[in-house]
């Protein structure tokens, strides 16, 4: 009687027991499930992000073989810039750290520094050359080549219902059995680009890849984690963790410094934005918002206090707009410090602000974390007085200051006085050097936006 009595005790707080651990069995697999779901999705949608993002980078290539004027050439090489980085960003999100993608990935980083460094120089002044329209063209049949490789992989995924994790497995495992496909699309587009030919990208380029070479140990500071990264994200953006979700891709290859790449989706949000968080330090290279622009309802002026209240808040002080220009529903701001009275040209920061609702939709800080630093500059030998007879007595000039800029052709930087001078109704920028009074360089001043000058 005795073990029965403890039999029908024992018997129900077993099968509570044996219970409980089949639900949490089930819990634990429905999780489990669920986050393979999860990342799946999130592999699913990068790819075919990045299939958009290359039909839509072949489509604007397209577009700058054949507008013909500024007005036009300028956004048209913007949105290259765009796209080629988004296009990289997602390449970031594929399980494919296991697989040489570096070639790939680097000409897009290239395709995004070539386009900004044609589209943010006066072509009025410098057209694009010949040398440049080849590069053009390369690039126009090159991604063509790439956009139809990614479509067929596209349809088979689709066809035959492949799933991103097995690649995973594949890759990490070294699984021959499986359906290779997927993987093997991408060698095929890998060794596509590894053959293409080396193409022209200019002095501009070859510059900056020499400066990026210098720094390919990153920047100076501690080294930061993926969750230290992803914090840093979000609270440039002035979100909170709930509030949002963030995806981070440790490798960073193809870009010629040590970053995590992190794409941050809000809640309820459509369009991901984009960025660059460096690995020592934990700065924000780079940001895109990835959401289209609707009718302006602030004016250029709001747009620039904006822009400046947002650097403020990022730490960035004592800077001044150098350039601005707005098409498409945006104001780009180009500003840069001040030293003793000194604009540093080279510590340059881009930010781009939606005339639609003033939010920063673009924020680019490379050159200024690559070169920024406290100088000791030079003494000027040329005075002011002398520097404005260097300059052709037809130009009027307006305002005058000392500027610290990068010489063209071994990329040193130049003390300068910076002449700000009309004529004929066209507003230019003369940059004399302030130590043998040798004319530097002439920009011509797009001022559709308007500018905003200091005197000094």
């Amino acid at each position: 009687m005795a073990n029965g009595a403890v039999s029908r005790v024992l018997f129900p707080v077993a099968l509570v027991a044996l219970v409980g651990t089949g639900v949490w069995g089930y819990q634990e697999h429905n999780e489990k499930n669920s986050i393979l779901i999860k990342a799946e999705n999130s592999y699913q949608r990068a790819f075919h992000d990045l299939s958009y993002q290359v039909d839509k980078l072949h489509e604007e290539l397209g577009k700058a073989l054949v507008v013909n004027s500024r007005r036009q050439m300028t956004p048209t090489l913007t949105n290259v810039w765009r796209i080629a980085y988004a296009a990289q960003a997602d390449v970031g999100q594929l399980p494919l750290t296991l697989m040489p993608f570096n070639k790939t990935e680097e000409m897009l980083s290239r395709v995004a520094d070539f386009s900004y460094q044609v589209a943010v120089r006066d072509l009025d002044k410098e057209p694009l050359t010949q040398k440049e329209y080849n590069t053009l063209k390369s690039l126009y049949k090159h991604s063509g080549e790439i956009l139809n490789e990614l479509r067929k992989v596209q349809t088979n995924v689709i066809d035959k219902q492949l799933r991103w994790m097995d690649v995973e497995t594949a890759l990490a495992s070294d699984d021959k059995k499986s359906d290779n496909t997927i993987i093997d699309g991408f060698r095929t587009i890998e060794k596509k680009v590894e053959e293409y030919p080396d193409l022209d990208w200019g002095v501009a380029i070859q510059s900056l890849e020499k400066k990026k070479q210098e720094r390919i140990k990153g920047l100076d500071g501690r080294k930061i984690s993926v969750e230290e990264a992803k914090r840093t994200a979000i609270q440039f953006l002035g979100l909170k963790p709930g509030q949002v979700k963030a995806e981070v891709d440790e490798d960073g290859k193809g870009r010629g410094y040590s970053a995590y790449s992190v794409r941050l989706t809000p809640q309820g949000g459509k369009y991901p934005l984009h960025m660059d968080v460096s690995k020592r330090g934990g700065k924000v290279v780079w940001m895109m918002n990835e959401r289209p622009v609707g009718k302006a309802t602030i004016s250029v002026a709001q747009a620039q206090e904006r822009a400046q209240e947002f650097l403020r808040k990022h730490g960035f002080a004592r800077m001044e707009v150098s350039e601005l220009d707005s098409y498409g529903g945006v104001a780009v701001f180009t500003f840069v410090p001040n030293q003793d009275g000194v604009r540093i040209y080279p510590d340059s920061v881009a930010v781009e602000v939606a005339l639609d609702d003033g939010s920063v939709t673009a924020f680019n800080s490379t050159q200024y974390l690559f070169n920024h630093k406290q100088r000791s500059l030079p003494k000027a030998r040329i005075s002011k007085e002398e520097a404005r007879k260097m300059v052709n007595p037809s130009v009027r000039v307006t305002q005058q200051r000392l500027a610290l800029i990068e010489g063209k052709n071994d990329g040193k930087e130049i003390l300068a006085w910076e002449m700000q001078g009309n004529f004929e109704g066209d507003t230019y920028l003369i940059y004399i050097n302030a130590e043998n009074g040798e004319e530097e360089e002439i920009v011509k001043m797009d001022v559709r936006g308007g500018r905003s000058d200091e005197k000094s």
